[in-house]
C-alpha cells in the first residue's frame, strides 16, 4: 500500500535537493563570473598603462620603457604577465623568464578575453588587444594567473556546501514535523474507524480538515443509511412475524372446528400447514431475538454473546435439560459483523440442540483464522449424507421440527468470509460434529 506521507516526503525531499544543487552551481558560477569581470577590468587598466609605454624607436623597433610598467611584471614568475607582439618580435615582460603563454592574432581594433594556461601550468586570464601605432601593428596582452581567485571561489562555495547541508537538514527536519502535524488529521480519523470496528463509535468526528470533510460526511451518511436499513428490516420481519400469530391462531383454531371432524383429510392438511407456518414463524422471532437491537459495526464480543446464546437455547429447548459448555481459548472479540455471527454460531447451536440428547460443546480457536467446532451427543449422520447436509432444505429425519435451512445459512456465511464448513463424527460425545473455518484480518481477534 503506498503512503501519501511517503510519497509527498519524497517529492518535497527532491525538490529541496534539486533546488540546493542549481542554487549551489549558480553560486560557483556567479562568483567565477564575478571574480573574471573584476581581474579583467584589473587587466584592461594595465594593458592601457603598457601601451601608454609602448614607443617606436629610429629602426621602426618597438620598445617598451620599463620605468612606465609596475614592479609586479617585472619579478620572475610573480603570476602577472604581458606580451608585446608584432611583425619583427615578440617582447615578453621579465615576470615570464624563458616562458611565456599562447595568444591568438589578432587584427587592429579586435580585444579578446581568453583562459589559457600560462608558466608552470598556471591558470591565466587573458586580455588581448590589437591596434596600429604609427601604422605599425600591435597587440598587447595581459594576464594575470587565476588560481588565487579561484581558491577563494572553492572557499566560499564549501562555506556555501556546508551552509546549505545545514540548511537542507534543518528544512527536511521542518517538512517531517509539517507532514506529521499536517496527516495528524488523518491518523485521528483511522484510530476513530478502528473505534469504530471496535463499537467504540457509531460515527466519525466531523471535526476534520475540509479536503477529508467531505468523505468523513459521506462514511457517516453510509454508516447512518445501513443503520436505518438494518434497523428497519429487523423490525418487519418481527413485525411479519407477529402480524402472522394472529390470523394463524385463528386457522389453528378453525381446524379443531366440529364441521371439520367429518372431513378428516381436510383438517389434517390444514393442521400440517398451519403447523408449519407456527415453525416458520418460531423461527423468525427466535433470530429476531437472537440477533438483539445492536449496530453492524459492533464488535462481536464471544463470551458475553455466546453465554447469551447458551441461555436462549437452554429455554427453547427447556425440555431435553440441555448442558452446553463453550470453550473459548483465548478468543475475546472478534471484529466481525454481529448478525453474521450470530447468524452463524446460533444456527450451528440450534442444529446441535435440535438433534442432541443432552449435551453440546462449541469452541473456539484463532491463530490465522478463526474455527468454531460445535458437537452434540445425538445419533449423528451418516458418512454418506454429510455431502448434502449444507444444501438448502436438506433434512435427514422429517419428525424433527426445521426447514432444513440451517446448515445451508451457515455454509453461506462461510462463503461469504472464504471459509468452510466441514462435517464429520464427534470422538468426544459421539454424535454430530461441524466445523466453520473463517478468515479474518489479524486485528480481527
Amino acid at each position: 500500500m503506498k503512503s501519501l506521507q511517503l510519497q509527498l516526503s519524497i517529492g518535497l525531499l527532491l525538490s529541496l535537493i534539486v533546488s540546493f544543487t542549481i542554487l549551489w552551481s549558480m553560486t560557483g558560477s556567479t562568483l567565477q563570473r564575478l571574480a573574471e569581470e573584476y581581474l579583467a577590468g584589473h587587466l584592461s587598466h594595465d594593458g592601457e598603462s603598457i601601451m601608454e609605454a609602448l614607443s617606436i624607436a629610429a629602426d621602426q623597433q618597438i620598445i617598451v620603457d620599463a620605468a612606465s610598467i609596475e614592479p609586479v611584471y617585472k619579478r620572475p614568475l610573480s603570476g602577472n604577465y604581458y606580451l608585446v607582439i608584432t611583425s619583427s618580435g615578440v617582447i615578453k615582460s621579465d615576470s615570464l623568464a624563458d616562458q611565456s603563454f599562447a595568444v591568438p592574432p589578432l587584427s587592429p581594433g579586435q580585444t579578446l578575453r581568453i583562459s589559457n594556461p600560462g608558466p608552470n601550468g598556471q591558470p591565466l586570464l587573458i586580455m588581448a588587444q590589437a591596434f596600429l601605432l604609427n601604422g605599425i601593428p600591435v597587440t598587447v596582452a595581459v594576464a594575470e594567473d587565476f588560481s588565487k581567485a579561484l581558491g577563494m571561489i572553492d572557499y566560499v562555495q564549501q562555506g556555501y556546501t556546508e551552509m546549505a547541508l545545514a540548511l537542507l537538514t534543518a528544512l527536511i527536519a521542518i517538512q517531517i514535523i509539517i507532514l506529521r502535524a499536517g496527516f495528524k488529521p488523518l491518523k485521528k480519523i483511522q484510530h476513530q474507524l478502528q473505534a469504530l470496528e471496535h463499537g467504540a463509535l457509531h460515527q466519525l468526528d466531523t471535526n476534520v480538515p475540509k479536503e477529508v470533510a467531505g468523505l468523513v460526511n459521506e462514511v457517516n451518511d453510509l454508516l447512518r443509511i445501513m443503520e436505518q436499513r438494518l434497523q428497519r428490516k429487523r423490525n418487519s420481519l418481527g413485525d411479519l412475524a407477529h402480524a402472522l400469530k394472529t390470523p394463524l391462531t385463528v386457522l389453528q383454531q378453525l381446524a379443531h372446528e366440529d364441521e371439520l371432524k367429518h372431513h378428516t383429510d381436510l383438517q389434517a392438511q390444514l393442521i400440517l400447514q398451519t403447523t408449519n407456518l407456527q415453525r416458520i414463524i418460531d423461527r423468525v422471532l427466535k433470530r429476531v431475538r437472537l440477533a438483539g437491537p445492536g449496530s453492524v459495526y459492533t464488535s462481536f464480543n464471544v463470551e458475553q454473546e455466546i453465554k447469551d446464546l447458551i441461555h436462549a437455547m437452554s429455554r427453547i429447548y427447556h425440555d431435553k435439560q440441555l448442558s452446553i459448555h463453550a470453550e473459548f481459548n483465548g478468543v475475546k472479540s472478534l471484529m466481525i459483523d454481529r448478525e453474521d455471527m450470530l447468524e452463524l454460531t446460533g444456527n450451528l447451536m440450534d442444529n446441535a440442540c435440535k438433534w442432541c440428547k443432552h449435551r453440546v460443546v462449541i469452541r473456539f480457536h484463532a491463530d490465522d483464522q478463526l474455527r468454531i467446532v460445535v458437537e452434540d451427543d445425538g445419533n449423528g449422520a451418516p458418512d454418506s449424507a454429510l455431502p448434502a447436509l449444507s444444501q438448502r432444505g436438506i433434512r435427514l429425519d422429517e419428525r424433527i421440527d426445521g426447514q432444513g435451512l440451517g446448515l445451508s445459512i451457515a455454509q453461506a456465511i462461510t462463503d461469504q468470509y472464504d471459509g468452510a464448513l466441514t462435517f464429520s463424527h464427534s470422538e468426544e460425545l459421539g454424535g454430530f460434529s461441524v466445523q466453520a473455518v473463517l478468515q479474518l484480518r489479524s486485528s480481527s481477534i
